[in-house]
């Protein structure tokens, strides 16, 4: 080894090296072979470990950093020009790593080994999801990484992606009227007969129809048809139970449609019905998340309910269990078994006896007829990490409010922030509203009943009506004809 290393150092040319430095290298070899017992072996016998060892033990102790690293790289090179001679076939490395680097490599190997796998199970269950639940790659992506707790990195991707990538249009008019796509029901009235059968006695039977509200103010000047309610073909003793209509969701962002739908709960009933999955509580079994087969003949509309669990600040009850303490101050929708609904704070306001379920989430965006957002960006209207990913993004919204009358409105928009919710809610008359899902593959409401396969009650929305139809991974409110509806097409 000593001989070759003296030797080797004859070949590198002085320029490369310059004089001094050449110098330097052939003393310092010297230096370090005389009598050094590495010096007296074999080339044939030395390995990178037998050179790690001979740096360790002779080289780094008497040098500093700067030299020992000179030093290093000379020996690391004279060996490998020993090895394609052949005259040093155990070293075989073509690049020489001190532990610490051989450790830094290994652990990038490591996570890179870790990220394709990660990568890997991701894109299945994210293609699982496009699959079967009909979501769309982005949603069904966040979905899968946010039940994976990278709940932090989705709310800044989305953030980025909502305020810079593929921010809304601002301007402009819709592409189609607000009407275009509610067909041709015509709007009846039964004022005069309490109906004389109950789908479900627990319910009782279908009162006489409550008084339709006014006809909703824009926020800019309206179109023609903007903010008047357009009947669905949903009758309940020849009374239009369900209405429509649609007005701009603000000033800024005028070519997207916000949807409000009214409920008649004297002539309809609500139900939740638990999903599959959500809401996430030990212990809560039958879980289909179909509505009651012997109601089903029954179910005229579903819409979404709200967040996952650990996302919504508040807790669950459901059959007069509760499965997830319920939070005083939490915005809580409340169903009871005799088809009724409420939409109260917690702790604050009455709650009758009977209740069927109790789901809270966050807190309530519209009290007393007053919008809540005072600011987008608070935790209290939408996932939030530091602000990021919170209220102020554009995205599928959508609420429940109850009226004054008692009347139910359900509110779903495409490019709607907190505040624009808020805002539609109160021009729509609710005096309390409780915040439910967001973004494209959970904000979406159907109409079933007379319509074959189901309606979209925002023809924008990109779910298909089968998502309340065939069993749901996630809550959902059911709609109910109390008494003997219009059928089929």
């Amino acid at each position: 080894m000593g001989p070759w290393f003296s030797y080797w150092i004859e070949y590198i040319p002085e320029e490369k090296l310059g004089r001094e430095r050449k110098v330097w290298f052939r003393e310092s070899i010297q230096k370090i072979m005389l009598g050094n017992a590495f010096g007296l072996r074999e080339l044939s016998t030395i390995s990178v470990s037998d050179l790690t060892s001979f740096l360790e033990g002779y080289v780094y102790p008497e040098f500093k950093w700067s030299e020992a690293a000179l030093l290093r790289a000379y020996f690391h090179s004279a060996l490998r020009a020993a090895h394609r001679l052949g005259g040093a076939p155990l070293y075989s490395a073509s690049k020489y790593l001190t532990p610490s680097r051989l450790i830094a490599r290994n652990l990038g190997f490591s996570v890179v080994a870790i990220a394709v796998v990660f990568a890997v199970f991701i894109g299945s269950m994210t293609l699982d999801r496009v699959v079967r639940k009909k979501e769309d790659f982005m949603t069904a992506s966040a979905t899968v990484l946010r039940e994976s707790g990278f709940g932090v990195a989705v709310a800044f991707a989305e953030d980025i992606y909502y305020n810079y990538l593929n921010p809304p249009k601002v301007g402009g008019v819709p592409t189609s009227g607000p009407n275009a796509d509610d067909g041709d029901a015509v709007g009846k009235l039964n004022d005069l007969l309490v109906a004389q059968i109950a789908n479900n006695p627990a319910w009782g039977v279908a009162g006489l129809p409550s008084t339709l509200p006014k006809r909703l103010e824009s926020p800019v000047s309206p179109m023609p048809g903007e903010g008047e309610w357009k009947p669905t073909k949903i009758l309940v003793n020849g009374t239009t139970a369900i209405w429509v209509a649609r007005i701009r969701p603000d000033d800024i962002h005028t070519s997207y449609w916000a949807t409000v739908t009214w409920f008649d709960p004297s002539l309809v009933a609500f139900a939740q019905v638990p999903g599959t999955k959500v809401p996430e509580v030990a212990g809560l079994t039958d879980r289909t998340g179909l509505v009651p087969a012997k109601l089903r003949p029954f179910y005229v509309a579903g819409m979404n309910g709200g967040f996952l669990m650990r996302d919504s600040q508040g807790g669950y009850a459901f059959e007069g269990v509760e499965y997830r303490k319920l939070l005083k101050g939490k915005a809580s929708l409340v169903t009871y078994t005799n088809g009724s609904f409420d939409v109260v704070e917690w702790g604050r306001d009455r709650v009758g006896s009977g209740v069927q379920s109790v789901r809270q989430n966050m807190e309530l965006i519209v009290d007393g007829g007053v919008s809540q957002v005072e600011s987008e960006d608070q935790s209290k209207w939408g996932w939030v990490w530091q602000g990021v990913g919170s209220g102020k993004n554009l995205v599928w919204r959508s609420a429940i409010g109850i009226r004054k009358d008692g009347t139910m409105v359900y509110v779903i928009g495409e490019a709607m922030s907190a505040k624009s919710l808020g805002d539609v809610l109160v021009r729509a008359g609710a005096q309390r509203a409780i915040l439910l899902d967001m973004n494209s593959a959970y904000a979406n409401g159907f109409l079933y009943g007379p319509y074959k396969g189901g309606k979209k009650l925002d023809a924008a929305s990109t779910r298909s009506p089968e998502r309340f139809w065939l069993p749901s991974e996630r809550d959902f409110i059911a709609v109910y004809s109390k008494s003997p509806a219009s059928r089929p097409d």
